[in-house]
């Protein structure tokens, strides 16, 4: 699991605690098995894209707040240096794209 990985599921966790839904409730609201919440906060399995505006409008939440968790930079440049080179010409393209949504949404 990244640190990526790891941040964006302590912040899905965080989020839902502070929004006073159970795992259960979230699971509920979004048709998954609760088992599916919790693999989504323990880091076992990664939540899918198309999932992502479905949580944050379980959550209340608008979609860029899923995503702001401290410096998840730092330390981490030979490790984000790493994934970017090894993305073809295309999918860095539809990384920028999702990048500039989730900062539109700001």
């Amino acid at each position: 699991m990244t640190e990526f990985q790891k941040q964006f599921a302590n912040k899905l966790k965080e989020i839902r605690i502070a929004s006073g839904l159970s795992q259960e409730k979230l699971a509920e609201k979004l048709g998954v098995a609760t088992k599916t919440v919790s693999y989504w906060e323990n880091g076992h399995n990664a939540v899918t894209f198309n999932k992502i505006p479905l949580i944050a409008k379980a959550l209340n939440v608008p979609v860029y707040k899923l995503f702001v968790f401290g410096d998840i930079l730092s330390g981490d440049d030979d490790e984000i240096s790493e994934l970017i080179n090894s993305l073809t010409e295309r999918e860095r393209l539809c990384i920028s794209k999702v990048i500039k949504a989730i900062l539109a949404l700001k």
